[in-house]
């Protein structure tokens, strides 16, 4: 995929793709602070799990919920969660099937499975999925961006991204599934850049960069969090 798009998220990737040495990554990596483990977060949520969520399972979808909510997610109110547990059920079941597998990798996702997680992540970031106190009554809140992003990289950490607020303005607006998937490309034209420039698999990036344990989707995501935050 090409762009001429000057936003600071596609300029970012672009580096990383050509232009960034191990050491500057690692260097970026360690700003965000990273640790050659997983978070305590992620962590319980693999324990929990066995490292393969699976939606249809009522304590697979609470774990989900721990696990958004440890990871910024305060939106979704604790006594929400049977609604947002049932958001998670509703939607599982139709769209889990149609999510890459679980041995996909995020550089050999096809055009099929792209355009099948836009439409996933347009799907549950619309859905309602807790509540908020307004005007001394409670309003609908929707899933939204940014739990939706986390919540497909809780499922298939090897193939998608989460995206914070920050992350997410510097691909453009809208928001949405298509920039999900914009992204998505973008960052795997970055990952196989950097493998090639280095001699090494995309596999192996984690581990070469202090990371074992992380996925290179999720060395991209903290990567992108330092540039998006930094200051001018």
């Amino acid at each position: 995929m090409t762009t001429d798009s000057p936003l600071p998220g596609v300029s970012a990737l672009a580096d990383l793709r050509a232009n960034l040495s191990l050491d500057e990554i690692a260097g970026y990596l360690a700003e965000f602070g990273a640790s050659p483990g997983f978070d305590s977060a992620t962590r319980r949520l693999v324990e929990r799990t066995n490292g393969q969520l699976d939606l249809h399972l009522e304590e697979h979808r609470i774990a989900l919920i721990s696990w958004l909510r440890a990871w910024g997610c305060r939106h979704l109110r604790r006594a929400d969660t049977p609604l947002t547990a049932e958001t998670l059920r509703t939607w599982w079941e139709a769209w889990g099937p149609r999510l890459p597998g679980e041995q996909a990798t995020l550089n050999a996702l096809s055009q099929a499975e792209l355009a099948a997680a836009g439409q996933a992540y347009d799907a549950l970031r619309s859905a309602p999925a807790a509540a908020r106190a307004a005007r001394g009554r409670d309003v609908a809140v929707t899933f939204g961006d940014t739990a939706t992003a986390k919540a497909l990289f809780a499922i298939r950490p090897q193939a998608l991204l989460p995206w914070d607020e920050q992350i997410r303005v510097g691909f453009g607006r809208p928001a949405g599934g298509a920039t999900y998937v914009t992204m998505l490309e973008l960052a795997a034209e970055a990952l196989e850049g950097l493998a090639r420039r280095l001699g090494a698999r995309i596999g192996d990036l984690p581990g070469l960069l202090g990371q074992p344990e992380s996925s290179p989707p999720r060395l991209v995501d903290e990567y992108l969090w330092v540039r998006m935050n930094r200051r001018p």
